[in-house]
């Protein structure tokens, strides 16, 4: 029988998702974020420091949504439009953590699993990907891989984005840096058991460790200091 396409991907419907122009407003911010990796290379590990209290803060902020009234309308009004439904959870409900204490929390695991000339390239890798994934699906995304939300389309713009990235990584071999953002692509594409802003930087970083320290031998222990 012939392959049929898989009809287009709405823009706009569905549980998760948010207006377009507020998606854009969402990955700007998500893109000016970067400077959290510029940090991490810039510091080293002693951004650590900065990082744990910065992501501790934003999991009580998270906390506080769903437990105090006031804190909950502060945040709804300056944020609230850029929030996806999971991510916004009615008062007294259960905790939800949103993508912007995600991120702090990956830096603060990258930041302590891995040497720092891995740890700040895959963030900042994934970042990147991850808007241009979100944007190009939204708008372009016709084909959904299966099982999941994703779009085929939005995997080639992480893909293509997180390579143009990667060349501007001076502290890693591009070959590793574009295996790692391969498997970076594909753990973005497929669901999984941890929320993305964690699971696809961490997927990232492993691939690029292992890769250096067993195909290049390249002696980079973890959780060193």
């Amino acid at each position: 029988m012939p392959r049929t396409a898989a009809p287009p991907v709405p823009s706009g419907e569905g549980p998760e998702e948010i207006p377009f122009a507020h998606e854009v407003r969402r990955k700007m911010l998500h893109l000016l974020a970067l400077a959290v990796p510029a940090g991490m290379a810039l510091l080293g590990k002693p951004v650590l420091f900065v990082l744990a209290p910065l992501a501790l803060l934003a999991l009580t902020a998270d906390l506080l949504r769903v437990r105090a009234a006031w804190f909950r309308r502060f945040i709804e009004r300056f944020f609230g439009a850029m929030m996806r439904r999971s991510e916004r959870p009615p008062l007294g409900g259960p905790v939800s953590v949103n993508g912007a204490t995600w991120v702090l929390v990956s830096a603060t695991l990258l930041t302590l699993l891995f040497p720092i000339d891995i740890a700040a390239p895959a963030l900042a890798v994934f970042m990147v990907g991850d808007a241009a994934a979100a944007l190009v699906g939204r708008r372009w995304g016709r084909r959904r891989w299966p099982g999941g939300s994703r779009t085929v389309e939005g995997t080639l713009a992480f893909l293509a984005a997180g390579l143009l990235t990667m060349a501007f990584m001076p502290s890693l071999p591009f070959g590793v840096g574009a295996a790692g953002t391969a498997a970076a692509a594909v753990a973005e594409a497929l669901p999984g058991p941890l929320n993305d802003n964690l699971r696809v930087p961490l997927v990232l970083a492993t691939v690029i460790f292992a890769l250096e320290r067993f195909a290049l031998g390249i002696d980079a222990p973890l959780l060193a200091w």
